[in-house]
């Protein structure tokens, strides 16, 4: 390509508001984008995952930069940051290699060095992309950058522009045809609308340098992530479960090595890599392993999983008209919360420098592994207040009504951060309950209120049943080692201690208002199994227990055993026995068993 005064140089102000425009011009249509969104899976998600990307950038863009590199350096740092989902990371590696490329170049801010770094950085874009698939955004992109590198006499970036933009719609409108799920849907691929939507906004801006471009119906405080019902009938289920992505710092390993390992994981890997810091997207079944070795090289910074088969089901089908959502400390079994449509807020775990989402990237067994290697405890805090918007965008546009069901306020302050969410949310009715209670007492609170909206009770009447139905329900732990109650606060340190002088082995349960609180104690743990068994018995003859649950942390076979002489003394089984949450695990200590129930009739 005969270059014709190619030393032009291009101003770092026009290029930075370029950026801007185009970043904009995505956020405005990402509900479009949500709803096309086909390929690899129908999660309709592809337009606020970009419009994250895009936030992010805007944040990061906001102070005036005094040259070309330093706009695409800003450029590369935020979309590595804020990338989600496959399109996401491809574009983040797509802006980093332009940024990698242009380094190199003894002259960084003339056209002529735009025109190559933009094509260079295609092979980046490919290389991120353990299977790169045509008709998606990577040939979009490839479409674009080739096409600026076409012209004979190059006067100007506003010269190259419009013709690159035309051939890259060209090649937008035929990824149609180069998917058969994109041609049975009718649709463009969603990722590559994404890209053309950005340069379109990115070419208007750079023409005309004027601001015909605003963020339209948009809180003061950010981005709102959306997710739109889905139309396409001709999807089919994820062969993988989890939507897993991590954000890791202090990475030494490059992108080809991290792909060779983590391909074993799953499908549609993406990893993006640039002076130390790492973005990875891949589907899973395992994200516990997934995080478990992204952590043996890097330092996890943050992390995403969203359960792509419970969205899957919900857009296909959904049980009810309310969605019910609740946190991971509700201890019940993985086949109920899927087969029954409930969505969980995953709390988040420290241990060490790395932050895990309780019962997706981390388990009860691993945590416990985990934590002989760790120095420090283990600690929990409640989902951050943008998972728990992001979660309701979701559902905002596929149910009629929200009921949320919390661990105890007293023990958490996930109760106050989803009335927060709440609060900003006004699409649809969304009721909070604090349960008053954890675990499996909470996991029965749950399971009332999913049999009543599946009955079709009307949205008041749920809330008010779940409010008086915490009052029937309670929790007896048995636990064997004091020290993580007293350590979580679960128990005041006064008592524990003075138990801990006389070796007693407590029971320990909540009282009405959800605070922990010692129910018995025994000098064994066989002393304490008698003592919930006959505690059980004259629950039984005086109230009735309707049904009962188990939970263990990491002892399964005394779970199962205390489940056979309930039965035998109730009469009927276990509504279900299942492990503990980390959280749960946490503070209970390895070990420990706990039987909840609900009573049958009113306790007054």
């Amino acid at each position: 390509m005969e270059m014709s005064q190619s030393n032009q140089a291009i101003d770092p102000k026009e290029l930075l508001f370029a950026f801007q425009q185009g970043a904009i011009q995505l956020i405005n249509q990402k509900q479009v984008l949500n709803q096309i969104n086909v390929f690899p899976v129908s999660d309709g998600d592809t337009g606020s995952n970009l419009a994250s990307l895009m936030q992010t950038i805007l944040e990061e863009t906001k102070e005036e930069s005094s040259s070309v590199v330093e706009v695409f350096e800003k450029v590369a740092e935020a979309s590595l940051v804020g990338a989600r989902g496959n399109s996401g990371i491809i574009f983040a590696q797509y802006f980093n290699g332009i940024y990698n490329h242009l380094l190199k170049l003894e002259e960084k801010s003339s056209v002529q060095s735009f025109v190559e770094s933009v094509k260079s950085a295609i092979g980046e874009a490919y290389q991120a992309i353990e299977q790169p698939v045509e008709g998606t955004i990577i040939t979009v992109i490839r479409s674009w950058a080739e096409a600026l590198d076409d012209s004979e006499q190059v006067f100007s970036l506003e010269s190259l522009l419009p013709n690159a933009l035309h051939k890259a719609k060209q090649s937008l409108e035929n990824t149609t045809n180069q998917l058969k799920i994109l041609k049975k849907n009718q649709v463009v691929d969603a990722g590559a609308k994404g890209f053309y939507l950005f340069i379109e906004g990115f070419t208007e801006a750079f023409l005309t340098k004027q601001a015909a471009l605003h963020l339209v119906n948009e809180p003061a405080d950010g981005i709102k992530i959306e997710q739109s019902p889905q139309e396409h009938s001709h999807t089919s289920e994820p062969r993988y479960r989890y939507c897993t992505e991590v954000f890791l710092d202090q990475v030494a390993l490059s992108k080809s090595e991290l792909q060779q390992k983590l391909n074993a994981y799953g499908d549609s890997l993406i990893v993006a890599v640039n002076r130390g810091k790492a973005r990875i997207h891949i589907h899973t079944n395992q994200p516990a392993e997934v995080l478990d070795y992204l952590s043996s090289v890097g330092n996890p910074i943050q992390q995403k999983v969203d359960d792509m088969l419970l969205q899957y089901h919900v857009n296909q089908q959904r049980k009810a008209p309310i969605a019910l959502v609740t946190d991971s400390i509700a201890d019940l079994p993985a086949e109920y919360l899927l087969e029954n449509q409930i969505h969980v807020l995953p709390m988040n775990i420290l241990l060490g420098t790395t932050s895990y989402l309780d019962k997706l990237t981390l388990q009860t067994k691993q945590l416990f592994d985990l934590a002989k290697e760790t120095e420090g405890r283990a600690t929990s805090s409640q989902p951050t207040l943008k998972t728990v918007e992001n979660l309701f965008s979701f559902l905002e546009t596929r149910y009629e009504a929200i009921l949320v069901i919390t661990v105890a306020g007293k023990l958490s302050g996930t109760y106050y951060t989803v009335k927060e969410a709440a609060k900003r949310s006004h699409a649809i009715p969304i009721e909070v309950i604090d349960s008053r209670q954890n675990s499996a007492a909470q996991g029965l609170l749950v399971m009332n209120a999913t049999e009543w909206i599946q009955a079709g009770i009307p949205f008041a009447e749920v809330v008010s049943r779940a409010a008086e139905k915490r009052e029937q329900l309670k929790i007896l732990v048995s636990v064997d080692e004091l020290d993580p109650m007293i350590d979580s606060g679960r128990i005041p340190q006064a008592v524990g201690k003075l138990a801990k002088q006389v070796n007693l082995k407590p029971i320990v349960s909540l009282d009405e208002y959800g605070e922990g609180k010692l129910s018995n104690f025994a000098f064994s743990r066989k002393g304490n199994e008698k003592k919930i068994l006959r505690e059980m018995k004259k629950v039984n003859q005086k109230h009735k227990i309707k049904r009962y649950a188990i939970i263990h942390v990491n002892n399964e076979a005394k779970a199962k055993l205390w489940g056979k002489k309930l039965r035998e003394l109730l009469a009927f089984p276990p509504s279900y026995i299942t492990d503990s949450s980390t959280v749960i695990a946490m503070s209970a200590g390895e070990g420990s068993v706990a039987v909840a129930y609900e009573l049958g009739g009113d306790e007054k």
